[in-house]
C-alpha cells in the first residue's frame, strides 16, 4: 500500500503551532542533507542547487524556532 495525501486546501485548514512549525523544518534539514548528497552523486542535482536548498530550509528552520520562542520581530 503506498501513501496517499490527504489534505485538501480547498476543503480544509489545518493549524500548526510555531513549535510544530519549527520541528518539521528541522526534519525537512537532516532529511535534506541526508538525500541531496547521493541526488548530486547521481546528477539528479547540481551541487550548488542542493547547497542553496539546504541553506534556505535552515534559515526557515531558524526563522520558525525564533518564533516559536517568541523571539522574532515582524
Amino acid at each position: 500500500m503506498s501513501f496517499v495525501y490527504r489534505y485538501d486546501p480547498d476543503r480544509e485548514r489545518p493549524t500548526y503551532t510555531f513549535e510544530e512549525l519549527a520541528q518539521c523544518a528541522e526534519r525537512e534539514v537532516k532529511m535534506r542533507k541526508r538525500v541531496y548528497p547521493n541526488r548530486v552523486d547521481t546528477n539528479r542535482m547540481n551541487i550548488l542547487a542542493a547547497d542553496r536548498e539546504i541553506a534556505m530550509m535552515i534559515r526557515i528552520a531558524e526563522i520558525l524556532r525564533k518564533a516559536a520562542s517568541g523571539d522574532l520581530l515582524l
